[in-house]
């Protein structure tokens, strides 16, 4: 059977295999689906066999699947990874101890080596090992599609701290490895591959390799680089605030702009070093004090002081203010929200205002629309008016994408208990095919306790929204400078590449053929999906077609 299966791939690669009721596009996936269906075949046994004596078992994840605490082990040990230059694409490898303890457990991979010439390794590979955390009480019942487990892996502990170079600190409370794992328990890590913006393209072999006291396994890694690059700086705007004063460093910057998305606060002196990093605007932080609590609204500083903190900044980037936080329940907001629109405006500077677009909020006095960053919750989107929707845009202005606690109905909420590619289809495909240019989210690091053993968020009265505020856990406690990142934050990331596919075919005049493609996954506000494996199929769709479309 495996000879047969590898003809059969034999004959995808050669454009010849017919009768699977696949159009030909989906013939890379073909290939992808035979080669694992070997791996499985071949592995199977070998998995088995393992466990009859005591070692160690061990499978490939794809990262849009969370590996539960006990689940029975899979049986796949190959990963295949497909990447752009300057992307990074993520696997896990999933290691079960099985009738006894694993002690001294550890993951590494090989370099990934192309035949003629070209190697990918070092500090393009990070590992993480996932630690799971305990949600104890569950997002609110009406949510929807929630996921009633107890236990999530979510936090990365890196084997490498990313800010020294160097293991973490001895003695931390979570260390990444070794590591042990109990009888009858799985522990997944996490394995990130950054492609080299000056990789040859071409398909990239190596060796992933478990080790313990009761010995080793080990599957192989194929990555497939793509003839073309992910710009710098994401096409999707955003803003992730980092909310506690600790966390306003330098890391925590460089960590998020690795995840491709905007840091809410920079330190101005480093705005011209971190552009390189993929910077590409900054936040005024002129309040005003009104939120969907607090409607008193303070009027906007002088112009002459707005002019001044514009000028502080780096010229090349965009810059915004965000002065006022749901406050479309405030009957008397748009006036003053005109006064801060002026002010701005005369100082070259966006307003960005989380609030549904309304008459009396599309002029401030001088022809142009009070707020020019709209920013809606999914429900507000679908609900908005198309003419309303045509009147911003066709007054020049975007809108941007956000998400907050929890909403009824078919949502892609963001909470520990929700499906993982929730945090990927909004900023990504589902943005993408909505005309939507941004995303936000309010808080990165807002913790209400310890996040690495209660990630629970009360907001007023009510409990409970896991993950809530909090995409990072603190630092310290797994021995690393600034935070630790989590397996929601990669899945962000990873929605922001796949809307800068989107952007890139967009760029080359294919934006019909790319929508077309991209409705698979998401046509609109209540037709989308948390599919992984639609996701993959799409992205690998829009990836043929960039290399076909190339000059």
């Amino acid at each position: 059977m495996v000879d047969d299966l590898a003809a059969h791939t034999q004959q995808v690669q050669r454009g010849t295999l017919t009768g699977y009721g696949l159009p030909a596009r989906h013939t890379g996936l073909l290939v992808v689906i035979l080669l694992l269906t070997v791996a499985t075949v071949a592995g199977t046994v070998t998995q088995a066999a393992a466990a009859r004596a005591g070692k160690p078992v061990a499978w490939v994840v794809p990262s849009t699947e969370r590996v539960r605490i006990i689940a029975p082990a899979g049986s796949h040990s190959g990963a295949w990874l497909d990447a752009a230059r300057g992307e990074t694409e993520s696997f896990q490898v999933a290691v079960r101890a099985h009738g006894g303890p694993l002690t001294h457990a550890s993951v590494s991979l090989s370099p990934l080596r192309r035949v003629g010439g070209g190697e990918i390794s070092g500090g393009a590979v990070a590992r993480y090992r996932e630690h799971y955390v305990r949600v104890g009480r569950h997002s609110p019942a009406w949510s929807g599609r929630r996921v009633r487990w107890t236990w999530f892996p979510d936090a990365l502990v890196p084997f490498v701290d990313p800010v020294t170079g160097r293991p973490p600190r001895v003695g931390a409370h979570y260390r990444a490895a070794p590591f042990p794992v109990a009888a009858g328990r799985n522990q997944p890590v996490w394995v990130d591959v950054t492609v080299p913006r000056d990789a040859v393209p071409g398909v990239y072999r190596g060796t992933w390799t478990v080790t313990s006291d009761q010995g080793r396994r080990s599957g192989p890694v194929t990555l497939r680089v793509r003839d073309f690059a992910l710009p710098v700086v994401p096409a999707s705007g955003s803003r992730f605030q980092i909310r506690r004063l600790e966390n306003r460093v330098p890391a925590v910057e460089d960590l998020l702009l690795r995840y491709r998305v905007q840091p809410g606060t920079v330190d101005r002196t480093r705005e011209t070093q971190l552009r390189d990093q993929g910077l590409s605007s900054m936040d005024l932080h002129f309040w005003s004090g009104a939120d969907i609590s607090h409607c008193a609204m303070g009027g906007p500083p002088p112009v002459e002081t707005v002019q001044a903190a514009a000028a502080a900044h780096d010229p090349a980037l965009h810059l915004y203010n965000y002065s006022a936080d749901e406050v479309g329940g405030c009957v008397d907001a748009a006036p003053v929200l005109a006064q801060w629109a002026r002010v701005l405006h005369a100082a070259d500077v966006d307003h960005l205002v989380t609030i549904v677009p309304r008459p009396d909020l599309l002029d401030d006095g001088t022809g142009r629309p009070v707020v020019d960053i709209w920013v809606l919750t999914p429900p507000q989107f679908r609900d908005l008016d198309p003419a309303m929707r045509d009147q911003v845009l066709a007054a020049g202005g975007d809108f941007w994408s956000y998400q907050a606690l929890v909403h009824a109905g078919r949502i892609p909420n963001w909470e520990l208990d929700f499906p993982i590619t929730n945090y990927r289809v909004l900023g990504g495909f589902l943005n993408a095919s909505q005309g939507v240019t941004g995303l936000l989210y309010w808080a990165v690091d807002l913790w209400q306790q310890n996040p690495w053993i209660d990630p629970n968020y009360r907001h007023l009265s009510r409990c409970c929204f896991p993950g809530e505020g909090s995409l990072v856990y603190p630092g310290w406690r797994a021995g690393v400078v600034g935070v630790a990142p989590s397996v929601r934050l990669a899945m962000v990331r990873d929605g922001m590449d796949d809307y800068d596919y989107v952007a890139l075919l967009r760029a080359r005049g294919l934006g019909a053929e790319a929508d077309q493609i991209v409705a698979q996954a998401a046509s609109s506000w209540s037709q989308w999906t948390s599919n992984a494996s639609l996701l993959a199929l799409v992205r690998r769709e829009l990836a043929d077609l960039l290399e076909a479309s190339n000059p």
